[in-house]
């Protein structure tokens, strides 16, 4: 291939964000093979691609993502300010603003013959279909689950379509059913709990981990309860106690030997001895 600096990225990072948060994993994933913007390089070139542009509201996500390791990637951030709320009723305008400036580049910028746009989000469509009607090659990544409508037919306003579980080297989280994701999220939750400075030296007792399934997984209590009645039935957790001034208190942490615990734990981006 010529190093035409002809390729596009657009990516509404915010979009993407919170489709892989429901599995755990970060965009800016610290394995490669993980990793989006890394696996974007890899995919088409670096020679080739003339600009990836990322559209977030950054002060949204907080310090889950970091803005400073992403343009170490020579990856162009656009801070677009949403609604300010949380994540059920934000109003993502990240994708307004991609699509404003990808109309931009179409018009000022010819050398650029594709335009490569990462986003599950149906209000992309027209802009796919105005780019294809000017004679630009389209390719398109987003994730494939429940979440994305079957009546969309994405692939059909685009020259490729690509499924981001396997682009991501995830295909095993594509078909999880919900517990089989409230099982994942319990998971990655207890071991970070153990991961907190704060919580050195303690243990994490069943009614703790159960009050914090229903506040952080929003469960109901018999939600919360099911939950971990199957943690400890299949295995995933193992017995922990720790002794205080004579005091001993029991609790529970992940089986770091259960093969599924590691493979949740490692693509949560954690290293797992």
């Amino acid at each position: 291939m010529q190093d035409d600096k002809s390729i596009s990225v657009w990516i509404d990072l915010e979009n993407v964000y919170y489709g892989l948060k429901k599995y755990h994993i970060s965009p800016d994933h610290p394995d490669p093979r993980h990793n989006l913007f890394l696996r974007l390089r890899e995919h088409y070139g670096r020679s080739r691609i003339r600009m990836m542009e990322a559209y977030a509201d950054f002060e949204q996500l907080g310090n889950d993502l970091s803005m400073n390791q992403i343009q170490k990637k020579h990856v162009h951030l656009h801070q677009v300010h949403g609604n300010g709320r949380g994540e059920e009723e934000r109003k993502n305008a990240a994708d307004i603003q991609l699509c404003l400036d990808a109309m931009d580049i179409l018009h000022t910028v010819p050398e650029v013959d594709t335009f490569v746009i990462v986003s599950a989000d149906q209000d992309m469509i027209p802009l796919m279909d105005r780019l294809w009607s000017r004679g630009k090659r389209v390719e398109l990544f987003c994730l494939q689950d429940e979440s994305l409508s079957k009546k969309a037919q994405l692939d059909a306003f685009c020259d490729r379509f690509y499924n981001l579980f396997d682009f991501l080297n995830i295909p095993q989280f594509q078909n999880l059913s919900r517990m089989d994701r409230l099982l994942q999220g319990a998971l990655v939750q207890i071991y970070e709990w153990y991961k907190d400075v704060n919580n050195a030296g303690k243990s994490y007792g069943s009614s703790w981990i159960r009050k914090d399934l229903m506040r952080k997984l929003n469960l109901t209590e018999e939600e919360a309860g099911d939950l971990f009645a199957r943690l400890l039935q299949g295995n995933y957790l193992e017995p922990f106690e720790v002794t205080v001034n004579g005091n001993t208190y029991f609790g529970y942490h992940v089986n770091q030997s259960h093969p599924q615990v590691r493979k949740i734990i490692r693509i949560a981006g954690y290293q797992v001895g």
